[in-house]
């Protein structure tokens, strides 16, 4: 006889399966093409089960965008500490990159913008937003009460740093298919970049810390 956890894990299961078949097939169709009848036939599942867990199209949508919204919770950053700014800045950006240009992350990312594009109000800020440059702000907050970054505004600057990376490689990845820099080009343009945002943000303290 089954325990009672088991149920629960068959649910997530067949759940997990829907839209992973719902995330192909509107990478593939485009949401407006793309029907339950078909999720549910690619799932290898009934349109029952796939209603049981998702009552519309839009819902199942939904849960594709928030996938989208909790990967980005993955990026995991060592609190700052002693080492020198510019390495543990490199390190961060490092981890950003390879985040923004996963492959699960640009399918998820191809997905949501095209809907986007058709219906911005309802897709909100999933690709455009802060969330997935939130744990590089908490950093940011985090190294200004060590005393290694001075006071600023750290949302504009955590969009500014951020944003000289994504423009780099995820959205020619995203939108051209380009692939992304080996190991040695990341860092040397990632190098760049950590050293234009301390040279507007950093302060002699923190320059102090460095060396």
């Amino acid at each position: 006889m089954s325990s009672p956890a088991s149920p629960k894990r068959h649910y997530h299961g067949k759940r997990e399966v829907v839209i992973c078949a719902a995330l192909d097939e509107f990478q593939q169709q485009g949401f407006q093409e793309t029907s339950m009848d078909r999720i549910a036939e690619a799932a290898q599942v009934s349109k029952r089960t796939v209603y049981n867990h998702f009552p519309s199209k839009e819902s199942l949508f939904e849960a594709i965008r928030e996938e989208l919204v909790n990967r980005c919770g993955h990026l995991q950053l060592d609190a700052p500490n002693d080492e020198p700014l510019e390495e543990q800045l490199l390190v961060v950006g490092r981890k950003y990159a390879e985040l923004m240009t996963s492959d699960d992350f640009i399918k998820l990312s191809r997905v949501v913008l095209s809907r986007f594009i058709q219906s911005p109000l309802q897709v909100g800020q999933a690709i455009t937003g802060r969330e997935p440059q939130l744990p590089i702000e908490e950093w940011m907050r985090a190294a200004q009460r060590e005393g290694l970054l001075p006071q600023f505004d750290v949302e504009q600057a955590t969009t500014e740093f951020a944003g000289m990376i994504t423009s780099t490689e995820f959205w020619p990845k995203l939108i051209q298919g380009e692939c992304v820099p080996n190991d040695k080009a990341r860092d040397a343009y990632l190098r760049s970049i950590v050293a234009m945002f301390l040279g507007h943000y950093g302060h002699p303290k923190a320059r102090g810390r460095r060396r």
